[in-house]
């Protein structure tokens, strides 16, 4: 019974994720298509080809980044729904670094860029939290209205203050060449962006298992009551754990500017603040876990037009298979409470 209570955690997210596939391959013969050949291009592509690992690995590090950040506030038993506002703040902290702060050598621009990057998203988590600590409002509410607040304002500035001059669509200038991260394989689309969001989840994992502070902020989540009986602040642990999951949002969205497009988009994120929720369940608060998933959603994500190509299935399957899994993770959630 111990040892089942042991690895049910472990076992419970990869029986979502097989049986998302199952489903996915029925919705596939549905299409007319071969489940076999379709997922064999898909996982193909993104994790066996050169170029397709290359952007596999793209994918993943906003999704790693957000997924964080989604973690370490469901940690303090706070809901970052706000992941993709974050990540639009990011996003313009970095570029407004990248555009104005000139003459710098990138050893010092591109840090400078990124922490930019993560402090617009540390304050826009840090609103919610705020709320949250002194006002009683519900971070779900606060979180996920200040996604439209966040995308509407950099919709705004790029098609007004910060439009590139006879830009054909809404768009920023491009950023300084000494902002921009390196790539690290060539000819493809990887850059360093993922190897500083995996060192992100190393310092994360001693943060959370090994510190003081990792703690406080598991106490809080499994007992506010008790934690502040303990004497641990409850208002000033909710606050930090905002701002840092904001801030490693914004990092998601500093790279996406200084690794990927170089420059402020309209449409910054597909849709990975809303991804990284659904990581973040499956992972069952592990950041090896988050590791994993966000690897496993970025060759969805990298596979899913591939897939489209060579076999014929729509790429909203790819999408449906991701639902599948969460929904999945959820009736698991479900069973271990009976």
């Amino acid at each position: 019974m111990n040892r089942t209570k042991l690895l049910l955690p472990i076992l419970s997210p990869l029986i979502a994720v097989v049986s998302a596939l199952l489903v996915g391959a029925i919705l596939i013969l549905l299409a007319g298509a071969n489940p076999i050949a379709a997922y064999t291009a898909l996982f193909q592509e993104s994790l066996s080809t050169y170029f397709g690992f290359g952007n596999t690995l793209t994918k993943m590090t906003p999704l790693l980044f957000t997924s964080l950040g989604v973690l370490v506030a469901l940690r303090a038993g706070q809901f970052n729904i706000g992941g993709e506002g974050q990540i639009y703040l990011g996003a313009l902290g970095s570029t407004l670094i990248g555009l104005y702060v000139q003459g710098l050598p990138a050893l010092i621009h591109i840090p400078l860029t990124l922490l930019a990057g993560f402090i617009f998203g540390a304050v826009w988590g840090w609103i919610p939290g705020y709320l949250k600590a002194v006002r009683g409002v519900n971070e779900v509410i606060t979180t996920l209205l200040l996604n439209y607040i966040a995308i509407n304002l950099v919709s705004y500035l790029v098609q007004n203050p910060l439009k590139a001059p006879a830009a054909p669509s809404p768009y920023s200038p491009l950023i300084a060449k000494s902002a921009q991260l390196p790539i690290i394989l060539p000819e493809s689309l990887a850059h360093a962006g993922i190897l500083l969001a995996l060192i992100a989840a190393g310092i994360l994992w001693v943060l959370l298992v090994r510190s003081p502070l990792g703690y406080q902020i598991s106490a809080v989540g499994f007992n506010p009551i008790a934690a502040r009986y303990a004497g641990i602040s409850v208002e000033r642990t909710i606050m930090l754990v905002m701002a840092l999951a904001g801030g490693l949002a914004g990092l998601a969205g500093a790279s996406e500017v200084m690794g990927l497009k170089y420059r402020l988009f309209e449409q910054v994120s597909p849709g990975y603040g809303f991804d990284a929720i659904a990581i973040a369940f499956l992972s069952r608060g592990s950041v090896f876990g988050v590791v994993l998933t966000s690897l496993f959603f970025a060759a969805l994500r990298s596979g899913a037009n591939v897939m489209q190509r060579s076999a014929g299935v729509p790429v909203t399957v790819v999408y449906a298979i991701q639902g599948l899994t969460v929904l999945f993770i959820a009736i698991a959630l479900a069973l271990e409470k009976k």
